[in-house]
C-alpha cells in the first residue's frame, strides 16, 4: 500500500495505537458516514501468477447501540494478459476521481499546484502511449491516441486542471482550502460531480424534460436556462431572450430540482443566478470548456459563430482541444 486517501485522523486511543503497531496500513476514521470515500493505492511487487488476486479490507467500528463490529470483505479480480480485456475492466470514472485525488493532496503536501498540473499531464501522456495502439500522423506531428475505453479520461482530467481543485477560480486560498478537503473525503459519484458535472438544459414547457449540453460556452445560447450542479455551488444562468420575468417559474423550477437532488449532501450547495452578460456569469463561464476558440467547435460557423465568439472576454485559457493538441493527444473515433 502506498497511500491512503479519505477522512482519516491519527490513532487516539490505546487501542487503535496497538493495532496501528501491528497493521501498518490501518487507518482511523472518525465516523462511518454513507457519502464518504476511501481512496486505498497499492503497487504490486511482483507479477501475478494466479488467475485471481484477492483484495481484502476489514473494518472495526462501533456500532449505534455501542457494540464493536469487525466487518470483512474480500473482492476477487481477474488477471489478464489481454490489454484489451484490462482496458476494457477499467471504471473511467473511478480512475480520474482516483488521480484527482492523489493530484489534489499532493498539493495539500506542499507540492506546488502548476507541479501537480505537469505531473497529471505527463501520467495521461504516458496512458497514451503505453496503453493506446494508434498514433495519428498530422500536420504538426504525430499524435498519441487515448485508448477508446479510456475516451472519457481526458475530457475529466481536463476539467479538474481548469476547475476549482486545481484551477484559477477561486478567490482566496481558504477557499481552495475548503473544496480541497472536501473532495479527498467524498466518494466517486459526489468527486465525478466536483470534476465535471452535467450541464443541463431546462425545459420550458410544461412536462418537458431537462437535456444534457455540452459542458462549453457554446451552450450559452440565447434563447437558452441552464442548470449547472457543481456539488458546493448550483448555477441557474439564463439567456437574454429567457430573462423576463415569464421564465421566473422556470428558474425556480431549476432551483427547486437542483435542492431536492442536493438532499442530504453537506455542506448544503449555495444557488446562483445570473442573466447573461451579467458580471456574476463569470462564475459559471469560467467552469466551462472554453470552445468558442476552436474554428468550426460545436459545428457553429459564420456569422452566429462570430455572434457567440463576442459574448466571451478573450482570456489565454487554453480550449480542450487547445490542451490536447499541446500535449499532442487525440482520441480515438
Amino acid at each position: 500500500v502506498t497511500r491512503i486517501i479519505g477522512p482519516l485522523v491519527p490513532p487516539s486511543t490505546r487501542e487503535e495505537s496497538e493495532m496501528g503497531e501491528e497493521l501498518p496500513n490501518m487507518s482511523v476514521s472518525p465516523s462511518v458516514e454513507m457519502r464518504n470515500g476511501y481512496t486505498v493505492c497499492f503497487e504490486l511487487e511482483e507479477d501475478a501468477a494466479e488467475e485471481y488476486v484477492y483484495l481484502q479490507l476489514t473494518v472495526a467500528f462501533t456500532a449505534f447501540g455501542g457494540d464493536r463490529v469487525l466487518r470483512v470483505s474480500t473482492v476477487r479480480l481477474p488477471v489478464t494478459s489481454n490489454i484489451a480485456h484490462l482496458l476494457q475492466g477499467v471504471d473511467v470514472e473511478t480512475a480520474a476521481v482516483i488521480m484527482a485525488k492523489e493530484a489534489t493532496m499532493d498539493v495539500v503536501d506542499g507540492l506546488g499546484v502548476e507541479a501537480s498540473k505537469q505531473a497529471i499531464n505527463a501520467r495521461l501522456q504516458n496512458i497514451a502511449k503505453t496503453w493506446g495502439d494508434q498514433v495519428k500522423v498530422t500536420a504538426s506531428g504525430r499524435v498519441n491516441v487515448v485508448p477508446a475505453q479510456l475516451s472519457r479520461l481526458p475530457y475529466l482530467t481536463f476539467h479538474l486542471l481548469h476547475g476549482p481543485l486545481l484551477g484559477p477560480i477561486l478567490n482566496h486560498p481558504d477557499d481552495y482550502a475548503v473544496i480541497r478537503a472536501l473532495f479527498l473525503r467524498v466518494g466517486v459519484d459526489d468527486g465525478v460531480r466536483m470534476l465535471a458535472p452535467t450541464l443541463l438544459m431546462c425545459p420550458q414547457a410544461e412536462g418537458g424534460q431537462y437535456a444534457v449540453v455540452p459542458l462549453e460556452d457554446l451552450s450559452l445560447l440565447p434563447d437558452n436556462v441552464l442548470l449547472l450542479d457543481h456539488h458546493t455551488h448550483v448555477f441557474v444562468w439564463s439567456g437574454s431572450k429567457v430573462a423576463g420575468p415569464e421564465f421566473d417559474g422556470v428558474r425556480a423550477a431549476a432551483k427547486s430540482h437542483a435542492m431536492h437532488w442536493a438532499s442530504g449532501r453537506f455542506p448544503s450547495p449555495e444557488v446562483l443566478s445570473f442573466n447573461e452578460g451579467d458580471s456574476m456569469a463569470r462564475w459559471l463561464i469560467c467552469r466551462l470548456d472554453p470552445a468558442h476558440r476552436v474554428q468550426g467547435g460545436g459545428g457553429i460557423m459564420g456569422a452566429v459563430r462570430g455572434f457567440i465568439n463576442a459574448q466571451f472576454v478573450p482570456t489565454d485559457d487554453d480550449s480542450m482541444a487547445e490542451w490536447m493538441a499541446k500535449l499532442r493527444l487525440g482520441t480515438a473515433q
